[in-house]
């Protein structure tokens, strides 16, 4: 029998026994699903909030796409009326006056992709993505908005398990949609056939997902025990599907990311001196990782069965950054970049792909060095933004999310191409975790008294109960 004070879990399984007969285990069985309001309050916010994550996470895309069709106007519709619907949200709760002093940096892109429009190869397309980033936007804020601090997380957390299970379902019980075909749509040999790739075209996307995934669940099972049921069968559920979608960025994804947050939660108990001789001696030891990492991930990649070349992705980039010739500083246009590139890059190579298979590089095409330098400050931004608010005990789980997705995107956009994509949870988070980190700290400062530390305000923040809000609306207090 445990001693001490023990939290009050909702009854999910049954009333449960009194605090003083309560054991461990009991506690742990009672679960509490993430995002789903404890006082009964914030439902129309919570299903909104969770079923825009899914939306944005692209589990829906397959569904809602005529076959053959290269987008889906359901899909874009959607993701429209979940934009509308969240600016109304966010100038309902007065929103606007703070975006121009906490969230400017998140308009950032916004400004220089519409600037885009006057070099843009395909102005209509430029458009149209334009949209789809400011949509993604808007929810990412109206969340923070509507949820301080860490409240956030939650959502994103049970959105996560609902990905999981949802995706890795479809892929055992309908391998029709699920998993890839053995011949492709025009009756060649599919060299992914057999490969999970859940709701998703592609198998590399579904194994991304289920990656990102496993980060935030990582995040969830470590910081409340109230979840770790439901979070351990989603992570579960997620590593599951990372091995049968047989990606090796997922995998290295699935790994690397949750080892560093790992090492960030073992720094913050240390002094601020410790933690500076810490990352001084890191620097020469990242040097040395960087040079061998080219080993093992060859290793890693032929072990799990992979080219070394990345499927031949290596001769791409070096053909892209052939055919961006004349176009270096400014690319063609967001979303455009490749109907400047494509066709020189066959010309250059005889390759004939979609995207360069690096989020580097096709940045690059969409909006140039100019762009590529824009986004590398904002992730850099919210990695330093994120671990300040960490150590100094602003927030908690949505810190580590934030540090966490940033070393997901540099990561993984060396294989892949998410650092600035529309419509996309990859965007959704990064700017949800800037919302809520940039409004916690002055509540922090404001909240206690000059004589408090970090460990006795985070000590109060945990005893707050969650969802303290008065509205059921979607749009909070109007007030």
């Amino acid at each position: 029998m445990m001693k001490g004070r023990r939290h009050l879990l909702p009854p999910t399984f049954g009333v449960h026994p009194p605090l003083k007969t309560q054991t461990r285990f009991q506690t742990f069985i009672q679960p509490s699903f993430p995002g789903m309001p404890a006082n009964g309050r914030g439902w129309g916010a919570a299903i909104f909030a969770l079923f825009g994550l899914f939306v944005f996470s692209g589990s829906l895309i397959v569904l809602l796409t005529p076959v053959g069709a290269q987008s889906s106007p359901k899909v874009q519709a959607l993701g429209l009326i979940i934009g509308l619907t969240s600016f109304v949200a966010c100038i309902r709760l007065g929103t606007l006056s703070r975006v121009s002093s906490l969230y400017w940096v998140t308009l950032v892109p916004i400004l220089l992709t519409t600037a885009s429009l006057a070099w843009s190869v395909s102005p209509g397309l430029t458009l149209r993505r334009i949209v789809g980033l400011g949509v993604a936007t808007v929810f990412g804020i109206w969340l923070a908005e509507r949820f301080r601090r860490d409240e956030a997380f939650q959502f994103i957390a049970g959105a996560a398990v609902l990905i999981c299970l949802t995706n890795v379902i479809i892929a055992g019980a309908v391998p029709s949609i699920g998993v890839h075909p053995s011949l492709t749509e025009l009756g060649e040999p599919n060299p992914h056939a057999g490969a999970w790739r859940g709701l998703f075209f592609h198998k590399n996307d579904f194994g991304r997902m289920m990656a990102l995934c496993a980060t935030i669940l990582w995040i969830g099972y470590s910081s409340q025990r109230k979840w770790r049921l439901v979070c351990g069968v989603g992570l579960f559920f997620s590593y599951l599907g990372v091995v049968g979608s047989t990606s090796g960025q997922a995998a290295i994804l699935a790994v690397a990311t949750p080892v560093t947050i790992y090492i960030l939660r073992r720094l913050r108990p240390l002094s601020a001196g410790a933690r500076a001789k810490i990352l001084i001696l890191a620097v020469p030891a990242t040097i040395i990782c960087y040079i061998f990492s080219n080993i093992a991930f060859s290793i890693v990649l032929e072990m799990l069965g992979k080219d070394p070349t990345l499927t031949g992705r290596t001769e791409i980039w070096t053909g892209v950054l052939l055919a961006l010739k004349g176009h270096y500083l400014l690319g063609g246009g967001f979303g455009a970049g490749w109907d400047l590139v494509g066709e020189r890059l066959f010309i250059l190579t005889g390759i004939l792909v979609g995207h360069a298979h690096n989020g580097f590089l096709d940045l690059i095409t969409d909006l140039g060095l100019i762009g590529l330098l824009l986004m590398l400050l904002f992730y850099s931004s919210l990695i330093i933004l994120s671990v300040r608010s960490y150590f100094y005990g602003y927030a908690n789980e949505m810190a580590i999310l934030g540090f966490g997705v940033g070393v997901f995107t540099f990561v993984g956009n060396w294989a892949a191409s998410f650092m600035l994509l529309q419509n996309s949870l990859y965007w959704v988070i990064p700017v949800a975790c800037v919302a809520a980190l940039k409004s916690s700290a002055p509540q922090a400062r404001s909240s206690t008294s000059s004589e408090q530390s970090a460990a006795e305000f985070w000590h109060l923040q945990e005893r707050e109960r969650p969802y303290a809000v008065s509205s059921d609306l979607i749009m909070g207090d109007a007030q």
